[in-house]
């Protein structure tokens, strides 16, 4: 079996976050020793380059070193290491952007040409987004400085070019709702950059954001130029300046009133006051002040202005303020409505198992899903486990669950999906998603597939380890009946063989395109860590097919497939735990993403 090439290697890593062909979910942050090692081709490429040229330059038409041709030859990338991140980043199917992140910076630090530092610092404006993103990058940036930490030229374009892509409104806004991660903020980034941008209007926010000292319109700047060079008066010269100065008055009076509108809304005290200024400026809960969380007529305001999933997860915030209390109000009522507004469900494109697991935290009368916060949580407001959960709210919750059953993306693929239904596995909790039982999963990561998707096969392993038997979900199940139904087909024990739903797709001339497994505990069905490889090439091999091989392990947080060469594997992938990340790793593996 070939090695993979240096370019596969790194797709997986900016998709899973190693060179693995496994996926956990990483709440922790990037190892950057592991990422530079894994980038370390792209580094050797670099320095090669450049010593062949400067090789070149000094001995005219001398030969290149042989070491160094060497290293360059060792290098399998067939595809430029920024067109590579550009397209992942724009691919919809990323699980997290650190490692991109990582990697663009990554990229900065080590070309060496100008010709390749411009293109990526072109690149830096275009695909960084949002503020966390950008201070992440730069945090990544900061860490793999050699000798100074400041900034060059190159990136102090790149970072003011992204300032500059913002109108001057949508810069006031972006200043007022400042708030400051990776230790870095933008009034720090702001202060280093020492920006000058054309925009006048852009130039005084800044300034009345960082507290900067008010420029010099560019008409007086001409005017006062004229008079020193002794070509004519001041009288003399048009000052286009004062031609516009009532229409560019406006524009600078505009921006910087949204300013210091943003910050006086940051200290308002009356909740009266907060809505009439949440209605006319449209203004988020993150600038809402502290105490007015705690009075509904605020968060009705906000609710037609808040994204789908801030609505979702608002349910534990209002739980916390009492807000939803075990009896309908109108205030309950209210936001059940808004809970279950199809639309909104449908257009947030949100898996069900954030909804889920959002609705079991509310059902609890939890938080948080990380135990030990939780446990910090619950001791600090121990009146909430003597109340239950609101029963509109609930039914609301439960009625979103199942529209969003329907936000699935079909893909056109041929999948053959093999549960490991015991009857145990309704009380067994999985990995990363404490509330969350095996049972629950199942259903959860196959009966979106099974709505939206035309070639779906939902099969089990039963007490013979060479045969399934069908499972016969049905596109018209709602969640709770999923389960029951998988409840009630489920045996006690079962034996499982990781490999028979290869082989029986061979046996019925079965074409496949994705096998997907899924079981409680990987370790447990498959003691020998046996890798279903050699099967899968066979039937590729059979069939004159590409498929591909997932394998789901629940409640594990471990690698347990063994591979003969870790290094080769192609077409299979293990990932453990179910979170609202499973699916999209599923989706953009499926569609050859990475290898």
């Amino acid at each position: 079996m070939a090695k993979l090439k240096d370019s596969e290697v790194i797709l997986r890593y900016l998709y899973l976050g190693t060179d693995q062909p496994f996926y956990i979910r990483k709440p922790q942050p990037l190892d950057i020793e592991e990422g530079c090692r894994i980038l370390g081709p792209i580094k050797t490429l670099a320095e090669a380059t450049a010593t062949t040229k400067t090789s070149n330059a000094v001995n005219g038409a001398a030969e290149e070193d042989p070491a160094v041709r060497k290293l360059a030859e060792a290098v399998t990338l067939t595809e430029p290491p920024l067109e590579m991140v550009e397209r992942v980043m724009k691919s919809g199917t990323l699980v997290r952007p650190d490692e991109c992140l990582f990697a663009l910076a990554f990229l900065a630090r080590t070309f060496k040409s100008q010709e390749e530092k411009h293109k990526v610092y072109e690149a830096i404006p275009k695909l960084i987004e949002r503020s966390e993103d950008m201070f992440q990058f730069v945090h990544f940036y900061q860490k793999l400085a050699t000798t100074g930490k400041g900034f060059g030229h190159g990136m102090k374009t790149a970072l003011t070019k992204w300032y500059d892509k913002h109108t001057a409104v949508e810069l006031a806004k972006l200043l007022a709702s400042d708030r400051s991660c990776y230790k870095w903020g933008h009034k720090d980034l702001l202060v280093m950059l020492h920006m000058n941008l054309k925009d006048r209007d852009k130039m005084d926010v800044i300034d009345a954001a960082v507290g900067g000292k008010k420029k010099r319109s560019t008409g007086e700047k001409k005017k006062s130029e004229v008079v020193e060079n002794g070509l004519g008066s001041s009288d003399e010269v048009p000052n286009k300046a004062d031609e516009n100065a009532g229409e560019s008055q406006e524009q600078v009076c505009e921006a910087v009133q949204v300013l210091k509108d943003m910050k006086m809304f940051k200290s308002v005290q009356t909740a009266t006051q907060a809505c009439q200024l949440i209605k006319k400026h449209q203004y988020s809960i993150q600038l809402v002040p502290a105490p007015l969380h705690r009075v509904p007529a605020v968060w009705e305001c906000l609710f037609s202005r808040m994204a789908y999933r801030d609505i979702v997860q608002a349910a534990l915030v209002l739980q916390d303020y009492k807000l939803l209390k075990d009896v309908d109000t109108p205030f309950s009522t209210a936001y059940g409505n808004v809970l279950n507004r199809v639309t909104s469900v449908s257009e947030s494109k949100l898996h069900p198992i954030f909804i889920y697991q959002t609705m079991r935290l509310y059902e609890e009368r939890q938080r948080y899903l990380n135990v030990v916060k939780e446990a910090v949580h619950t001791a600090n407001n121990l009146a909430l486990k003597n109340v239950t959960a609101n029963p509109t709210v609930m039914k609301q919750f439960y009625n979103a669950l199942n529209s969003s059953m329907l936000n699935y993306q079909r893909t056109g693929l041929r999948f053959f999906v093999t549960l490991d239904l015991r009857s145990k596995q309704s009380k067994k909790p999985v990995f990363g998603n404490r509330l969350m039982s095996c049972q629950a999963a199942y259903v959860l990561l196959t009966l979106p597939m099974l709505k939206r998707e035309t070639h779906v096969n939902i099969m089990s392993f039963t007490e013979q380890p060479n045969k399934l038997t069908n499972v016969n979900l049905t596109r018209e199940m709602a969640f709770f009946q999923g389960c029951d139904h998988i409840q009630a087909i489920a045996n006690r024990k079962t034996k499982v063989d990781i490999c028979e739903p290869i082989r029986h797709a061979q046996r019925t001339k079965a074409k496949v395109d994705v096998f997907l497994t899924i079981v409680d505990s990987l370790i447990r069905v498959n003691p020998k860590r046996g890798s279903p490889v050699q099967v899968l090439n066979a039937y590729n091999a059979e069939t004159r097919n590409k498929a591909v091989y997932i394998i789901v392990s629940l409640s594990r947080h471990q690698q347990d497939l063994c591979h003969a060469d870790m290094a080769a594997t192609r077409r299979v992938l293990e990932i453990v735990g179910c979170t609202e990340e499973t699916p999209k790793v599923i989706d953009a593996y499926v569609k050859g993403h990475f290898a």
